[in-house]
């Protein structure tokens, strides 16, 4: 087995135990009134895990070997299906408290910033991986 298979294998059980745990912590506490705001913050968390893993793992790096336009619109929806999620969150018609609404926000406007920098930008003479 290739270390391609091996890194897809580690993310996707990587995945699915912070999934778990998160999901767990949510049904522990019941600070979370409405099955609405929990269905979007389990999406939100996962999508934000998702994105995470794909830059620690490496798998982003070996999907923008093969084809950088690819890599970088799956970080572009991510992060861009993050930032939505975390505004509607901001609704005042939310339960949540706000330390959890502000966290989701400030993630994902982390992610939306290291996208641009990793794909847009150049980094020390070298050009961007995306020119137009």
């Amino acid at each position: 087995m290739d270390s391609m298979g091996i890194t897809v294998y580690i993310a996707s059980g990587i995945l699915l135990v912070l999934a778990i745990i998160g999901f767990y912590i949510l049904l522990r506490r019941n600070s979370l009134k409405s099955q609405y705001n929990k269905i979007i913050c389990i999406a939100l968390g996962v999508l934000q895990a998702v994105h995470a893993l794909l830059y620690l793992t490496g798998l982003l790096d070996k999907i923008a070997q093969t084809n950088v336009y690819l890599a970088f619109g799956i970080c572009a929806v991510i992060s861009i299906i993050c930032i939505v999620m975390s505004g509607w969150m901001l609704l005042p018609f939310s339960k949540f408290k706000h330390g959890i609404k502000f966290l989701f926000l400030l993630i994902s406007i982390l992610q939306v910033i290291s996208t641009i920098i990793i794909f847009l930008l150049p980094e020390a003479g070298i050009p961007p991986l995306i020119q137009f």
